[in-house]
């Protein structure tokens, strides 16, 4: 069965049933380049994420849409975070993060966070504000964004080339506003009803 991968499981009556999928033809992509392909094209919703430096103070943040909530008991949110990205480690001793999500007029703060050449325009739009209560004081967040959802990291699970961090969610702010700034087909969207 050369080019093939077999794979087997079990049917609802416990009998083996052969199933075959045809690999990539010989010269195609790497996988991985097929699948960063493919996730292009996925939409996700995009945000930036804070945290600082405990050593220092300084905030960190890096733009993503490998963000996604987790559950609702206890409230909790994961990111994937790169282990060479320049917050992680800062991010990780913080043992604190905050999900900036965006809304269209607020497209301006992808680009310092997303392009290193950009990296000096990082939290110096007049909208920045730290938290100033409780186990968050310090994080900083993007006033009037329709959401900053402020995290205690509970777990952490590395995995490749990065780490997921689940986090707790301890406050939320929100602007009212439900326009969520999205990423897609390689851009910034407005994801939108069909209908």
């Amino acid at each position: 069965m050369t080019g093939q991968i077999r794979v087997w499981f079990s049917a609802w009556r416990g009998d083996l049933v052969p199933v075959s999928a045809t690999t990539a033809p010989p010269g195609s992509p790497s996988l991985d380049a097929r699948l960063k392909r493919v996730l292009r094209f996925m939409p996700a919703p995009v945000g930036i994420v804070t945290s600082f430096d405990p050593d220092n103070g300084q905030p960190v943040g890096l733009a993503m849409s490998a963000l996604m909530p987790v559950c609702l008991d206890p409230p909790s949110m994961a990111i994937c975070v790169n282990r060479t990205g320049s917050a992680h480690d800062a991010m990780i001793r913080a043992g604190r993060f905050c999900i900036n999500l965006l809304h269209g007029g607020q497209d301006g703060h992808v680009t310092p966070f997303a392009d290193p050449a950009a990296r000096e325009a990082r939290f110096t739009q007049d909208d920045w504000r730290q938290h100033v209560h409780g186990s968050h004081k310090g994080v900083w967040f993007i006033d009037n964004a329709p959401a900053a959802i402020f995290c205690t990291i509970r777990e952490r699970l590395a995995y490749g080339t990065h780490d997921l961090l689940v986090g707790e969610v301890d406050d939320l702010l929100t602007s009212g506003s439900d326009e969520i700034l999205g990423w897609a087909n390689g851009a910034l969207c407005r994801p939108a009803p069909l209908s």
